[in-house]
């Protein structure tokens, strides 16, 4: 089987796999059965944390979808090694809907330990996919233009996204159920690292 064979299959497989784990959030946007119309209000109130958890999963999942179609139109080649991190990287977006559903079940508890985990898994998810773009360049992998171009801007966002959720793991222990206000560092940290990759 040729190169860009093996590589279109393993596109289309990691498509397939990016749905599924689109889908599993869902699963937990439930309800409490036999409700009576007088308590659907404070319902819809308690089920806020689901939705929000549902929301910045889905976000992260679909942004992550999008640079990896973006990646694998410069990435013209494959080999073994380059499938290896391409499953790595699916083994954290399928795990996913795990913590997340942890976070939305006990994320205002007064314990860090589902934001230590939701954060750990959205880490490894930017640090796999830093790995699969440095890897492709340095194995020959990708086109030369791409490489030119867009290769240190990707890994340099790809990298201050992971520190986010990286820092905000030994955080948790201090801000419990607060620690997703440090996730919305996300948001300059991604604006600063594209101003100053646009300079260099």
């Amino acid at each position: 089987m040729d190169s860009g064979t093996s590589l279109d299959r393993m596109v289309f497989f990691s498509d397939a796999v990016f749905a599924i784990a689109l889908t599993l959030l869902a699963l937990d946007l439930k309800l409490p059965t036999g409700l009576h119309a007088e308590e659907l209000d404070d319902a819809l109130v308690a089920a806020l944390p689901q939705l929000l958890a549902y929301a910045l999963s889905f976000l992260i999942i679909a942004r992550t979808w999008m640079h990896h179609h973006a990646d694998f139109e410069g990435i013209l080649r494959f080999n073994t090694n380059l499938g290896r991190l391409n499953f790595a990287l699916l083994f954290f977006i399928a795990m996913l809907p795990g913590p997340t559903s942890v976070l939305s079940e006990y994320g205002d508890d007064p314990t860090p330990w589902p934001s230590v985990l939701y954060a750990a898994n959205i880490a490894a998810v930017y640090l796999t996919m830093a790995s699969i773009w440095g890897y492709a360049k340095h194995a020959g992998l990708m086109d030369r233009e791409t490489a030119a171009r867009r290769y240190q801007k990707v890994l340099n966002a790809r990298v201050a996204g992971a520190s986010v959720f990286l820092v905000s793991i030994p955080a948790a222990f201090a801000l419990n159920a607060l620690t997703p206000f440090v996730w919305l560092l996300l948001v300059p940290v991604s604006w600063l690292t594209r101003r100053f990759s646009a300079t260099e």
